[in-house]
């Protein structure tokens, strides 16, 4: 493996961690594994998510790639980066809002569907999730630029795509599984951790974009 390679994976690594740690997509699949279609329902949800965040990676590191070989500016790679990693954190700030105290938290009204749906409507709807998300967007934005900027052959941009898909979809293939075999000894723990993450997402997603946009300006200052 050659050290552009694993310099690439080292920089997507925090974003791959950033976007399997997206608090809707986890509350999603919770919502799909405890319904009563979970044991089709759920592989299903996970195949549309990994397929929905193949594509987005798949489009944006291709963008770059194009964007970059138009380009002469050696150092537009490291001023792109810096650009979204500033970014990220101003959106991380603007999320980082807790609930007032008192205020019962409340899912969006779409997502109750995952809670009753079909293995296709499960499918559609996490593909959906997974291209149409901002927060999750913008991180794959900066997998783009970096996979782009680096010096790597097709093969090896493959390679870190599919890296950052299997990382960011963990979190849900983990739920599914284990409600796969062993549903009734996961249940409360699930259900747990669905209610933690609805009257904590916003913190949790403001968190994360800080710290990561962070990562981001730190490596994009140091590219300078």
């Amino acid at each position: 493996m050659n050290s552009a390679l694993l310099e690439a994976l080292g920089q997507v690594l925090p974003l791959a961690v950033g976007i399997s740690l997206s608090p809707l997509p986890i509350i999603a699949v919770v919502l799909t594994a405890m319904s009563p279609r979970a044991r089709a329902s759920g592989p299903a949800f996970v195949a549309g998510r990994m397929l929905g965040l193949a594509f987005v990676a798949g489009v944006v590191i291709a963008a770059s790639d194009l964007v970059y070989s138009l380009t002469s500016a050696a150092g537009l790679p490291a001023i792109v980066k810096l650009v979204l990693g500033l970014a990220l954190v101003v959106l991380g700030v603007s999320k980082w809002r807790p609930k007032p105290k008192g205020v019962e938290p409340a899912l969006p009204g779409w997502m109750s569907a995952f809670s009753s749906a079909s293995p296709g409507r499960a499918f559609s709807l996490s593909l959906l999730l997974s291209v149409a998300n901002p927060k999750e967007l913008a991180l794959l934005v900066a997998v783009g630029v970096t996979v782009g900027g680096a010096p790597l052959s097709v093969g090896d941009e493959v390679l870190v795509g599919i890296g950052v898909v299997v990382i960011a979809s963990l979190p849900v293939v983990l739920p599914v599984l284990a409600i796969l075999i062993a549903p009734a000894r996961v249940r409360p723990a699930l259900e747990g951790l669905r209610t933690w993450l609805t009257a904590n997402s916003s913190v949790v997603m403001g968190l994360l974009l800080v710290v990561i946009g962070a990562v981001v300006t730190g490596g994009a200052i140091g590219e300078l």
